[in-house]
């Protein structure tokens, strides 16, 4: 299923924290406003109100699109928000979705004031257990 084209201005910032996940979707829409198409695909990262998609068919910015998760059975619908250079017959597609959806992906985000420093971070766990670890001679 998908919806038709329409222009949309949309942010460059990102709002909430990005993750890396692959998650396989299939992706649909229309070419050139006419043919419908579907294509297989995954992400490449996720955040609650959009995702960063690897695809293979030449989409446009503004152009609305669907996802499917077949695992999960959840369609949603997504604006184009940036499309990269195409590189061995795929291009990296950011999609902002047209409300939030953090429940779509089916992860959890961290909070807004996450860093790798984070006193909650493994990342800063494991530099304060180095720390503490005698020095060997």
């Amino acid at each position: 299923m998908f919806i038709e084209t329409e222009k949309t201005e949309l942010p460059l910032l990102r709002r909430t924290q990005r993750v890396l996940a692959r998650i396989p979707l299939s992706v649909s829409g229309k070419m050139n406003d006419e043919i419908p198409f579907e294509e297989e695909s995954f992400t490449i990262a996720v955040n609650a109100e959009g995702g960063l998609l690897q695809m293979r068919k030449a989409v446009r910015k503004g152009q609305r699109l669907s996802l499917f998760q077949a695992k999960t059975g959840q369609q949603t619908f997504c604006i184009v928000a940036h499309i990269g250079p195409f590189d061995d017959g795929c291009a990296s597609v950011k999609v902002r979705f047209l409300e939030p959806q953090p429940e779509f992906w089916h992860i959890t985000f961290p909070p807004d004031d996450w860093t790798p420093h984070h006193p909650d971070s493994k990342f800063n766990r494991r530099s304060h257990v180095q720390d503490r670890m005698p020095i060997r001679a």
